[in-house]
């Protein structure tokens, strides 16, 4: 059983996390054109970003690595058009207008891939919104096992999407999450080019 398994309970129950979900939601409202959106939520755990978004959604779908938070996530949702999956991905179906991530890049450890297999499932014009942690000492997690990046320089982490065509639409610190000291979390939002 993952540690995102054993936890998924109990995930919601966290104020800081539940806080930082609504800042990053809010900011990504902010950066975003109106409009209704399929949305994508890559790394969704038990969904508290994705249903802070709702009223901006006309179907989202959540895709985690952990079975027990995307069991969390559909206790949340009687909409077959608000569900999530346990899919990688390269497997799963479809395309949709905005992919949003929310603390999951510095899981990942090849980020260029990520964004190259990101891309591939972004319609035309679509948005990609990734919040994330600003570069830290390895402090955050009390634990790092699973952890391949600490924080990100988002001006570097702007460069690597914009290799992939992708095009700045903002940045911002969307939130600080204060632990034994203060880390901050960006939100960098993108648009595929046509």
């Amino acid at each position: 059983m993952s540690s995102f398994d054993a936890r998924a309970q109990e995930w919601d129950k966290n104020q800081r996390r539940r806080q930082t979900a609504q800042k990053v939601a809010s900011a990504i409202k902010e950066c975003l054109p109106g409009g209704y959106y399929d949305i994508l939520d890559f790394g969704c755990g038990t969904g508290l970003v994705s249903f802070e978004l709702v009223d901006l959604a006309k179907s989202i779908t959540g895709i985690d690595t952990s079975a027990k938070m995307v069991e969390e996530f559909n206790k949340k949702s009687d909409d077959p058009y608000i569900r999530a999956y346990q899919i990688s991905l390269e497997d799963l179906p479809g395309s949709f207008d905005l992919i949003v991530s929310s603390m999951t890049f510095h899981h990942i450890e090849d980020i260029d891939t990520l964004i190259h297999n990101l891309a591939k499932k972004l319609r035309p014009q679509g948005f990609v919104c990734v919040a994330d942690l600003v570069s830290e000492d390895g402090s955050f997690h009390s634990d790092n096992q699973g952890v391949h990046h600490f924080g990100f320089d988002p001006r570097r982490l702007a460069e690597t999407f914009e290799r992939h065509g992708f095009v700045k639409r903002c940045f911002k610190i969307a939130h600080t999450i204060q632990k034994h000291k203060a880390f901050d979390i960006f939100l960098l939002c993108f648009q595929k080019s046509p």
